[in-house]
């Protein structure tokens, strides 16, 4: 029986304090791991997920869709389904064997992508969980099945995937969210990327939300 292939894919930009973290708890249970990588990073990301044996690409971004739908071009070949955890996300190891006995149920069926849900931290011991939003359980789309350009996103911003047939949601394994313990130690600046959020907005409605599909030929 076909067991299906499963392989880590994000994009990142200037991920260098945290990305190891996340790696340790992803690459030993994946079939590889796709990392592609802004070009205005100026830190180590790719030095060091390269080091880690990671594939990586560089990329312009133009918007969060066209983005992903890049990434999702990139690996569609390589893979039976993408998962996404994030530089500054972890999960726990007993969340693999639960991935790999579902996949092996669904994917036969038209299952096409499983949603988790995501805890928020203050530190990265998660003894102190960050609850001032009351936004668990924070639903994320991580699991998708690699059949693009049926299963691809949309909007600018807040992107939404499009062309998934059924989908799953496993309420008992949570994704840990460590934004709120980095973002004061890196100096994050909350009104740049409000302001791009805005303007992503803005470009959505003037473009009708027409530019999210990647370049060829690049």
């Amino acid at each position: 029986m076909h067991k299906p292939k499963l392989v880590h894919a994000i994009f990142v930009k200037d991920e260098a304090h945290c990305i190891d973290i996340m790696l340790d708890s992803v690459l030993p249970y994946v079939d590889g791991s796709y990392i592609m990588i802004d070009d205005r990073t100026t830190d180590d990301t790719k030095t060091i997920v390269e080091s880690r044996g990671c594939h990586t690409k560089m990329f312009t971004f133009n918007n969060f869709s066209k983005t992903k739908n890049t990434l999702l071009d990139w690996v569609n070949d390589k893979t039976d389904w993408i998962i996404g955890i994030a530089p500054d996300e972890t999960v726990d190891k007993e969340f693999w064997p639960m991935i790999r006995t579902l996949l092996d149920e669904v994917h036969k069926t038209i299952v096409d992508g499983v949603r988790f849900p995501r805890r928020h931290w203050n530190d990265l011991e998660m003894t102190d969980e960050y609850t001032a939003q009351n936004w668990y359980p924070d639903w994320q789309s991580r699991l998708l099945r690699a059949d693009y350009p049926r299963i691809h996103l949309r909007n600018y911003v807040h992107e939404v995937v499009h062309g998934v047939r059924k989908g799953l949601h496993v309420k008992d394994f949570d994704i840990h969210h460590f934004n709120m313990y980095w973002k004061p130690r890196i100096a994050y600046d909350w009104e740049i990327m409000n302001k791009l959020y805005t303007d992503l907005k803005i470009r959505h409605g003037k473009e009708k939300g027409l530019d999210i599909w990647p370049d060829k030929g690049e």
